[in-house]
């Protein structure tokens, strides 16, 4: 199938699946009554600035349903938040089109439009919709009672579902097969080979110093118990070796348990790095995702990250992940940091 921008040529195809009485209601919008009423609406979504999709079958290029992101009335307030929506010809229910196609949609609303939250909603009765949203990986928050007046004016629950940047980005990664280690899990040789791809470079984070220096054996001993005790005014950390689907070391990220002074201006609680080779491949956000999760695991509820302020491509990374940049600091050194807290 393909999704595409809608043309007046569509208007028979959008017709023929909004007149049918099972496929309007479901969705809250009464069945088209005539040609021009669907064509009045038509109209009004080319010439309207809502993202709304024609949905083609490819193989009859035939249009058989829409899908759109839209405000969600119910968090106006909130930034960086869309509501998707959409329908489908009765006479493809059932056949893994939706998914497919919410799923896309999903891709370009986190990666393209770097939304923070994106919403979905379905009525009790309609147990297809229901399970569209669960396989794409939204999480049911609850049902809003009465939450709906419908075109005829009778009320409807809302069954709600949300996804967060974070959970989009975490989701990807395991379908990606991305994972994070613990370094005493990893082959000696790969670990050196990571620390000497770095070079010149400043290791980050900056718990893998050291690591060729004091040897690998004694390196991965202090790792360990750094997660349980560190000397005043450090703080203890656990360190987190990133893999790819192959299981090659790609990347590592430090959590640190809690935050002290130093920390919560620059530092924060979480810092990683993309070794050298690996970098270019979009890889940086499911790092930090899979970094989050054991972040919550931890107990923290929510996470300070910082960057340079030059550091773009970092920024982005953290961004992408649902940071929302608190202020601009200066390190002491004459450098100036971004600080971004996350909410897990």
């Amino acid at each position: 199938m393909l999704l595409r921008p809608w043309k007046m040529e569509d208007l028979t195809d959008f017709y023929t699946y909004c007149r049918d009485p099972e496929v309007g209601p479901n969705a809250g919008w009464k069945p088209h009554e005539s040609m021009e009423e669907s064509r009045g609406i038509l109209e009004a979504w080319i010439a309207g600035e809502e993202e709304i999709w024609a949905l083609e079958e490819k193989g009859s290029k035939r249009v058989i349903g829409s899908l759109g992101l839209h405000n969600d009335r119910r968090r106006s307030d909130v930034p960086d938040c869309k509501m998707m929506g959409y329908a489908l010809s009765r006479e493809f229910w059932g056949k893994g089109f939706m998914p497919e196609a919410v799923s896309a949609v999903m891709d370009y609303a986190f990666t393209g439009k770097k939304l923070k939250l994106l919403t979905i909603y379905h009525y009790p009765n309609n147990s297809r919709s229901c399970r569209v949203i669960e396989k794409c990986g939204f999480r049911y928050e609850g049902t809003l009672r009465c939450g709906s007046v419908i075109y005829d004016d009778s009320l409807r629950d809302d069954c709600c579902y949300s996804m967060t940047a974070a959970e989009y980005y975490l989701m990807r990664a395991k379908q990606a097969g991305f994972s994070l280690v613990l370094p005493e899990k990893m082959p000696e040789g790969q670990l050196l080979s990571y620390a000497r791809e770095w070079s010149e470079e400043k290791m980050i984070p900056g718990a893998l110093d050291h690591l060729e220096d004091m040897g690998v054996e004694a390196w991965l001993e202090r790792s360990i118990a750094h997660r349980i005790h560190v000397p005043a005014p450090l703080v203890t950390e656990t360190t987190y070796l990133f893999l790819d689907s192959m299981q090659r070391l790609a990347g590592a990220l430090s959590i640190r348990h809690m935050l002290n002074d130093a920390l919560l201006k620059t530092g924060g609680h979480i810092g990683y790095g993309i070794r050298p080779s690996c970098r270019g491949k979009g890889w940086a956000p499911y790092m930090l995702a899979l970094g989050l999760e054991e972040a919550k695991k931890m107990g923290l509820e929510r996470v300070l990250i910082t960057c340079l302020d030059t550091n773009l491509a970092s920024a982005a990374t953290i961004e992408a992940c649902g940071g929302i940049l608190d202020n601009k600091m200066p390190d002491g050194e004459g450098a100036l940091n971004r600080r971004y807290w996350i909410s897990l």
